[in-house]
């Protein structure tokens, strides 16, 4: 071969190393929280890029399911390039959204998504790459604390694809945060009458009566 077509090669070969696209991935997503009131409406799942990589952006057509409801939210497109490192993605219910101070989920999920006593083996899956599993009582459901990946518990911290991050209350009239908004909450509320709560606070909270 003459040095002409050597150096042709060589030429060609360097072009597509160079227009060649970057090879998407996605297999380094973690789910580290997820979040539920106790009757399933207010709910989300978050997910987490592990190790700092810039490309995971291939989702389309994967999934994240619940193995002790069968619901299943399946992504439809992939993520913008070059922006995943250590980002996060947020699914969350119609209804965690509506709360006040809840960062927008990147994702709507259905209520009662995922199971609020267990989800045994495999638990809530990412696809095939990451699983959460959690057995009956190791879930809080008083609408305020979280559970994260390491099964340790703390008010939740939601966080979605733009970095948005937020605390938010699904049962703001349990006062004794016991999970449910009851006659404890009632007294409580009668003691502080006129400081700073009045006939409104009485009303929100009866009709948020009940378990959170």
């Amino acid at each position: 071969m003459s040095k002409r077509g050597i150096s042709l090669g060589v030429i060609v070969s360097l072009s597509f190393a160079v227009t060649a696209p970057v090879m998407a991935g996605s297999h380094s997503w973690d789910i580290v929280e997820v979040f539920s009131n106790g009757d399933g409406t207010v709910q989300f799942v978050e997910l987490r890029e592990c190790c700092g990589l810039p490309n995971e952006i291939g989702l389309l057509n994967k999934f994240v399911r619940s193995t002790a409801t069968g619901n299943q939210l399946t992504f439809t497109a992939n993520l913008p390039g070059g922006a995943t490192a250590n980002a996060h993605l947020l699914l969350g219910t119609v209804a965690y959204d509506a709360l006040p101070n809840s960062p927008t989920p990147d994702y709507i999920i259905p209520a009662n998504f995922f199971s609020t006593v267990a989800e045994p083996f495999p638990g809530i899956e990412y696809w095939t790459y990451d699983d959460f599993i959690f057995l009956a009582g190791e879930l809080p459901t008083n609408g305020k604390d979280s559970l994260d990946a390491s099964g340790g518990t703390g008010p939740n911290s939601p966080t979605n694809f733009h970095g948005e991050s937020g605390n938010v209350d699904a049962c703001p009239w349990d006062l004794d945060g016991d999970g449910t908004t009851g006659i404890n909450d009632f007294l409580s509320l009668l003691a502080q009458w006129g400081n700073p709560y009045g006939i409104n606070d009485f009303l929100a909270l009866l009709a948020a009566w009940g378990s959170c």
